[in-house]
């Protein structure tokens, strides 16, 4: 999830959001930032991203979008919610509910088949990213590919030949990846003579 963030003075707190993060520091930076690249949400101080949120607005930007602001008033309220989809007072607890709410958005407007939970590993299928513990883990391709064959068949044994064949890969290199995979906590059961499959542990 691409989420693009306007607020100097939460931007320590921000980071702890378990996505893929882009941070601007000023109006000029934001215009050329989305001009080259698409984002899911975008999380903007009231006081300093309210006129360029409105303008990115009119220019036609429907990114979902939550503003932060230190006011609670009704008024203030009013005028965020004519740019922005949500608005947050900002608090000491207002990260960990700004994760519960873009969690609400995701479940609510994309596919949640994309979205994979294994124990405190998230995966999300087509932006191809994985987060454990609230951390971005780099992956490679190989890997991705690999974890999708377990997840599509968490039932069943995959046999070595199936899986060297499939990824066209050694067998050294598959020890390798399925070594690796163990150590980011994902339990793969080796049965002899059988192949690998995937413990499904909630």
């Amino acid at each position: 999830m691409k989420i693009l963030i306007y607020d100097n003075e939460w931007s320590e707190f921000l980071k702890n959001l378990p996505y893929d993060l882009t941070f601007a520091s000023d109006e000029d930076e934001v215009y050329e930032i989305t001009f080259k690249q698409k984002f899911d949400f975008y999380i903007f101080d009231f006081e300093s991203g309210y006129s360029v949120l409105k303008n990115l607005r009119e220019s036609g930007d429907e990114t979902i979008t939550i503003i932060l602001s230190h006011l609670e008033t009704f008024d203030a309220q009013k005028k965020a919610y004519t740019v922005a989809d949500d608005f947050f007072k900002k608090s000491s607890t207002y990260v960990e509910e700004i994760k519960i709410k873009i969690d609400y958005y995701i479940r609510k407007y994309f596919h949640l088949d994309d979205i994979i939970r294994y124990k405190d590993i998230y995966i999300h299928r087509k932006l191809r990213l994985m987060y454990k513990d609230n951390k971005k883990i780099e992956l490679t391709n190989l890997d991705y590919d690999l974890l999708i064959l377990f997840f599509k068949n968490k039932d069943s044994y995959l046999s070595k030949e199936m899986l060297i064949d499939i990824l066209n890969i050694t067998e050294g290199t598959l020890k390798v990846k399925i070594s690796n995979l163990r150590k980011l906590g994902f339990d793969i059961e080796n049965k002899k003579e059988i192949g690998y499959r995937l413990e499904e542990k909630i």
